[in-house]
């Protein structure tokens, strides 16, 4: 077992630094913005009230999104509790963060979690805008990555958390 979490550290580590290495030019105000935006699932809660007003006041489509994206970030947080991990700049990797870290454990990574809930719930229930909304998800959750806040596997148990949620809830959508 100790092995197995050698060996997925490893390829964290090594996927984190590939992943700073492409940090310069454009790329980066952009991902900025999407973490900034993905902060607590507001894009989500602001994407499903501007959907339900001028989308013809289908409560659903509101409402499924909004308690997915809280269920995912509630869970996200308490997890956090639980995994004690350490962010990728508190392991004396020299990379640096390019914005400001929270205080709470690394593991798992609370925006992925609600951007998968919220992508996915949105998509659900409108969607045309499915592919709009799919990559904006995706790039809140790779921001995590690329800002140097979060190892990759931090944001791939958020992304599932995400999912799951958004899977509980989208038949009532």
């Amino acid at each position: 077992m100790r092995r197995a979490a050698r060996r997925l550290h490893g390829l964290d580590v090594r996927v984190f630094r590939a992943v700073s290495r492409l940090r310069r030019g454009p790329l980066t105000p952009m991902m900025r913005g999407f973490t900034r935006v993905g902060t607590a699932g507001a894009l989500w809660g602001v994407i499903a009230a501007a959907a339900f007003v001028f989308g013809g006041f289908y409560l659903p489509g509101l409402l499924v999104p909004w308690a997915a994206v809280a269920g995912a970030w509630i869970l996200a947080e308490a997890s956090k509790h639980l995994f004690d991990r350490a962010r990728p700049h508190d392991s004396d990797m020299g990379i640096a963060p390019l914005v400001k870290t929270p205080s709470s454990s690394s593991f798992p990574s609370g925006h992925s979690a609600t951007a998968a809930a919220g992508a996915i719930t949105l998509s659900a229930a409108y969607p045309v805008f499915a592919p709009l909304l799919l990559a904006a998800g995706l790039l809140v959750m790779l921001s995590r990555i690329y800002l140097g806040v979060h190892y990759p596997s931090d944001v791939f148990v958020g992304g599932v958390i995400g999912v799951v949620c958004a899977a509980l809830l989208v038949p009532l959508a």
